[in-house]
C-alpha cells in the first residue's frame, strides 16, 4: 500500500466525502483514517453506491462482497484496494 492512499466515496445525494488513509505515527503499522467532506484530488479508488448500501455495510448487515455482486456498488481505480476494502466490511 503506498504511504497516502485516497478512497473516494460518491453518494447520489451529493454528500460526497473521501477517507485518507495514512500510517499511523505509532511505529507498530496500524493505520488511520481520516474522513474529509468532498471529493479528492487523485482517488486510488472511487465508491460509487447508495447511502443505504453503505448504511447497511457499516451496520453489519450486508457483505460489502456481496453488495458488489449485486452490483450495489461500482468502483473505479485500484482493483486490489476495492477487494481488500471489501473483505474489511464482511458480515457475520
Amino acid at each position: 500500500m503506498p504511504s497516502t492512499c485516497r478512497v473516494q466515496f460518491l453518494l447520489p445525494d451529493g454528500s460526497d466525502f473521501y477517507l485518507q488513509v495514512l500510517p499511523d505515527a505509532d511505529g507498530q503499522g496500524t493505520l488511520q483514517a481520516v474522513q474529509t467532506m468532498g471529493q479528492a484530488e487523485s482517488a486510488a479508488l472511487e465508491l460509487e453506491m447508495s447511502y443505504n448500501t453503505l448504511s447497511d455495510i457499516i451496520g453489519g448487515t450486508l457483505s460489502a462482497r456481496h453488495a458488489f455482486l449485486l452490483g450495489d456498488i461500482r468502483y473505479s481505480g485500484d482493483r486490489q484496494l476495492a477487494a481488500a476494502l471489501a473483505d474489511l466490511f464482511s458480515t457475520s
